[in-house]
């Protein structure tokens, strides 16, 4: 037979939620990988007439496009439920930074394994690690090499902090811009980007950064064409310091400094004006909308529909699972749906086809690939999901759609793909990973770093 009719994988008998352009779905279809890119897409079952080196057999399944979630902090895997119950301030003070002081490379190398499988078992297929604990390098490169052996496609932010220590920023975060981005260019050259690792870079938050940090960043990536993501307009304590500082209003100084571009995430932005999304939409600005902290950490509602409406690329994300304990994209989906119904009282307002965009087709947009990800067509990269409705919560299966955002959990997700490769498969991850394994690991590490908190 032709190695053209030849292909490493085929999924057979599902129907196909493309989630192109045109919104084609195919009732029971099959879908053919070479390499790591989609090679068919068929109405016939393809299995009859080439050959593969694996076949699935989906028949009462779903196949989706992965989700992308844009923005977490895998150190805080290991800090779930700390700080509980307070706002955001007052929450970093008592869960992300101390701890983010005193954790170890092996630390962060488990926290990376547990949120990147969570993220894989609830349909997550790429992942954008925000990683601000920068006061040893080694830390990095635990957490990318944890990412990097479960196979989820990575984006690495390593971000920065050159001031803030009056708002209880740690001293050991602290550092010149300049020295930043060597670290930045030194984790390139390190770990040579392709598609399966990207490395950016970004501000932490308005609070931590000052307007020498910003321009020096941005000159950095603008003539290296590197991305770059930060926490924006989160609470309106973000913008207290600019406003004090430079007598502006933290959107009108960065884009006074040429700071919004298509390069640029912007996380949270629960605060937006009309005149900022007016901006982000001709700046071309993208979007991480994270429901769930948003809510946890009594932060506020974002201007979600208002944005989409105005043209702003939205995605979404989990933060980190301090702030909502657990890297959970089903959840976030279904947070983001309900929270903008109940407060516009308008059931309408939002739809399940929207908001799987935004998980899919955004997040690829908002990290430079819609080329490459965010859909099912030939020619893309073969990021997705097999989705098996046929469990309590989510049967009878009557709009695929619907059930995936309403009323899924991370029981539903069958198989995982990523760039062509089966990284989870009916409860068994990549490389014979295994929960309990992996959760009597990490028990030990909580408790060395407890100990660790309790001597400071």
């Amino acid at each position: 037979m032709d190695s053209y009719h030849s292909f490493n994988l085929i999924v057979k008998n599902a129907m196909i939620c493309t989630m192109d352009r045109e919104g084609r779905v195919l009732r029971r279809g099959s879908l053919a990988v070479r390499g790591d890119r989609i090679a068919l897409i068929s109405e016939t079952d393809l299995s009859r007439s080439a050959l593969a080196e694996r076949v699935i057999d989906a028949d009462g399944m779903v196949l989706f496009p992965g989700f992308i979630n844009t923005h977490i902090h895998i150190f805080q895997s290991f800090l779930k439920g700390l700080g509980a119950d307070h706002r955001l301030i007052e929450w970093l003070n008592l869960s992300a930074l101390p701890y983010g002081q005193i954790m170890t490379p092996r630390q962060h190398r488990l926290a990376a394994q547990l949120a990147c499988m969570e993220a894989l078992k609830s349909g997550c297929t790429t992942l954008c690690e925000f990683f601000y604990t920068n006061q040893d390098p080694e830390l990095a490169h635990a957490c990318i090499e944890g990412m990097q052996s479960t196979g989820i496609r990575s984006v690495f932010i390593r971000a920065f902090q050159d001031t803030g220590e009056e708002y209880g920023m740690p001293s050991m975060f602290i550092e010149p811009a300049e020295k930043a981005m060597r670290e930045v260019e030194a984790l390139k050259k390190r770990y040579r980007e392709n598609d399966m690792l990207s490395i950016w870079t970004g501000p932490d938050v308005t609070w931590s950064t000052t307007e020498e940090g910003y321009r020096t960043m941005l000159a950095y990536c603008l003539s290296e064409n590197v991305r770059y993501s930060m926490h924006l307009k989160e609470t309106e304590v973000d913008n207290e310091m600019c406003l004090r500082t430079y007598g502006k209003d933290i959107v009108d100084l960065l884009e006074e400094i040429g700071f919004l571009t298509d390069r640029m995430l912007a996380v949270h932005c629960v605060n937006l004006t009309e005149n900022d999304i007016r901006r982000f939409a001709e700046h071309g600005v993208s979007v991480s909308h994270n429901p769930a902290p948003n809510l946890y950490l009594g932060s506020g509602i974002p201007p979600i529909p208002e944005s989409l409406r105005a043209g702003v690329n939205v995605a979404l994300g989990t933060d980190g699972a301090a702030s909502n304990n657990s890297t959970d994209m089903l959840e976030t989906m279904k947070l983001a749906a309900l929270m903008q119904k109940g407060l516009h009282r308008n059931a309408a307002v939002i739809t399940a086809d929207q908001v799987i965009r935004m998980a899919a087709s955004g997040g690829a947009k908002a990290i430079g690939m819609e080329d490459r990800l965010g859909s099912l067509e030939p020619g893309k990269k073969a990021d997705m999901i097999l989705f098996d409705p046929r469990h309590l919560k989510s049967f009878p299966n009557h709009d695929a759609k619907a059930t995936v955002v309403y009323a899924s959990s991370e029981e539903n997700i069958d198989t995982t793909i990523v760039n062509g490769e089966i990284v989870y498969h009916k409860g068994v991850f990549k490389g014979g990973l295994t929960e309990a394994e992996l959760v009597q690991e990490i028990a030990v590490e909580v408790e060395k770093m407890r100990a660790s908190a309790a001597a400071l």
